[in-house]
């Protein structure tokens, strides 16, 4: 088996102008859309536009796995947080805290980052269908 270094894994940076925006809250004009669809912080969808057309260049076409896996508004983040999440307890599965109590994962859910907490809501994320 083969051993995978992670050494080029950096933190992620906050851009300056994201200093003191409320995560899932971020003004319009910090949002871009990229090419293959959904909003990204600008320097974000900057990158993605073009690891996008590098890839093309390679025969490649990268897709988010929906718009919805690109920036994610707190409100659409605490959504997808309680079609997923549950208070009453499911044995087994792993745990969340939120609001100040414990959430379960519901059977045969992927798991999702709290709201506020993930990079989609500061707009530095997007998910990759085919990466």
């Amino acid at each position: 088996m083969s051993k995978v270094a992670w050494d080029y894994i950096v933190p992620v940076k906050l851009p300056a102008d994201l200093k003191g925006i409320e995560p899932g809250k971020l003004p319009a004009h910090l949002l871009r859309p990229i090419e293959a669809g959904g909003k990204m912080h600008w320097l974000a969808a900057a990158a993605y536009n073009a690891m996008d057309e590098a890839a093309k260049a390679d025969g490649i076409e990268l897709k988010p796995t929906s718009a919805g896996d690109t920036y994610r508004s707190y409100e659409s983040q605490l959504a997808g947080f309680k079609q997923r999440y549950q208070l009453e307890p499911v044995v087994g599965t792993s745990t969340k805290t939120f609001e100040g109590k414990t959430w379960y994962l519901k059977k045969g859910m992927a798991m999702l980052a709290t709201p506020g907490k993930s990079q989609h809501n500061l707009g530095l994320a997007v998910d990759i269908a085919n990466a």
